[in-house]
């Protein structure tokens, strides 16, 4: 896929006529990566953003993503009751990702062991200075959810030994946090 598969509003695409398949089509995918798919959440979040208006490359993407389903329906969230039982976060975000606005988007992952339970991408609400600021504000999101998460495994039993590791690769924002 490539990285920059969505139009920009700048740039010339000739309109969709009647959105409404588009809507249905983004709808299905935003309920799969909610449910299933974390694999495709950042795609359909980008999709999500052209709901209003979208063209005829919106649809192409779409179209694109629907073939990357088909070509992988094999892959799907496996739980295991062997093993590790850790908590353990991913966090990541893109600086300014959004040429429209310069927000960037923010994503996390959880896992129990290598079984993979909560993730999120989201547009940020506000607008970065610096991709350690982004990554900071992923982070923090990311912190949030975590408190939520290990209140839930406490309440059923599974406490936490320990803090939770959140892996982050922006040195900028681990030296921040330190």
């Amino acid at each position: 896929m490539e990285t920059n598969y969505l139009s920009s509003p700048t740039e010339e695409s000739p309109a969709l006529s009647g959105n409404a398949q588009f809507r249905k089509a983004v709808g299905s995918l935003l309920y799969l990566a909610t449910v299933s798919r974390p694999d495709i959440a950042f795609a359909v979040g980008q999709l999500c953003r052209r709901v209003e208006s979208p063209t005829q490359s919106d649809w192409k993407a779409v179209k694109r993503v629907i073939r990357y389903l088909a070509g992988s329906v094999c892959q799907k969230l496996r739980f295991s009751s062997e093993g590790n039982i850790k908590l353990t976060g991913f966090v990541d975000a893109d600086w300014a990702g959004d040429h429209a606005d310069r927000k960037s988007t923010s994503g996390y992952v959880f896992q129990i062991g290598h079984s993979t339970i909560a993730w999120s991408s989201k547009k940020q609400s506000v607008v970065a200075m610096s991709s350690t600021e982004a990554e900071y504000i992923a982070a923090s999101e990311a912190c949030r959810e975590l408190q939520w998460r290990r209140q839930l495994l406490a309440d059923m039993e599974v406490p936490q030994d320990g803090p939770t590791k959140i892996y982050e690769n922006n040195q900028g924002c681990i030296k921040v946090a330190q």
